[in-house]
């Protein structure tokens, strides 16, 4: 049988684009084999990065990749606020709160949430409460609006020597004038004030707000110098101005300054 002249021709062309075509295909298989595994790669070096391990050796477990798990580990607890009336009267602070302190006469502990890089926490001493005292701590630190205004007057900052970087607000909720019991060797009041940026200051020292005759308030300084401890400074007091009491309803304000000599 003769057999056309372009035969083998046609042959070799079918066989080399029949060979061409599965060399192709093959390349195919092969790129996306290779776009899964730098993927799958991208994907477990990601979940590393986030300390996310797959729940099972056949891939990643869906609460692995959750956004809920991811967003779950960035929250941070938000402090507590009461610039209102009541609990707070007068000047309101707009910092960490505990609005309800339980005052027994034994005293009483506190510890306010970080609040602008500062934290505030420590006690009342023995004190005249009959029963219990429900008693509102709040701070603030005269910065950006967080003091309100009273009557339209502006709060009297404390002015002395170095900066005061942090003003504390107590509220009697009771009916009763609550007077501190000093003696024994035990603190009527301390706080310990932490700022996480650095204190303005090696030496601190502490006063307090009066209201005088005419309605004009003046700040008075209570006895002692207090030393830093790194960004640390603990406030003890073992006596207080003449006539100190916190009378129902009335706030006291405190402010902390801190300088260096």
């Amino acid at each position: 049988m003769r057999l056309p002249s372009n035969y083998f021709t046609h042959k070799i062309t079918v066989t080399a684009l029949r060979s061409e075509g599965e060399t192709i295909l093959m390349r195919s298989h092969m790129i996306r084999a290779g776009i899964a595994a730098i993927a799958a790669t991208v994907a477990l070096a990601a979940c590393a990065s986030h300390g996310l391990v797959p729940s099972s050796s056949g891939g990643l477990g869906q609460s692995a990749l959750s956004p809920t798990a991811l967003n779950d580990s960035l929250v941070q607890p938000e402090i507590t606020t009461c610039a209102k009336s009541p609990p707070q009267y007068w000047w309101l602070y707009k910092g960490s709160c505990d609005p309800k302190i339980t005052l027994k006469p034994t005293g009483a502990t506190f510890t306010l949430a970080e609040y602008d890089s500062i934290t505030v926490k420590g006690s009342i001493g023995h004190n005249t409460t009959k029963g219990t005292a429900s008693i509102t701590l709040a701070d603030a630190t005269g910065t950006n609006g967080d003091i309100t205004a009273w009557k339209g007057k502006a709060f009297p900052k404390y002015l002395a020597r170095g900066k005061t970087f942090i003003y504390a607000v107590a509220v009697n909720h009771s009916t009763q004038t609550i007077k501190p019991i000093t003696g024994g060797g035990k603190p009527v009041l301390q706080y310990v004030v932490t700022d996480a940026k650095g204190l303005p200051g090696k030496t601190c020292g502490v006063a307090l707000l009066n209201e005088e005759q005419g309605g004009k308030f003046i700040w008075s300084s209570f006895p002692g110098d207090f030393t830093a401890k790194g960004n640390t400074v603990t406030i003890t007091q073992y006596s207080v101005p003449r006539g100190f009491a916190i009378p129902p309803k009335t706030p006291l304000y405190f402010g902390v300054n801190c300088w260096n000599t």
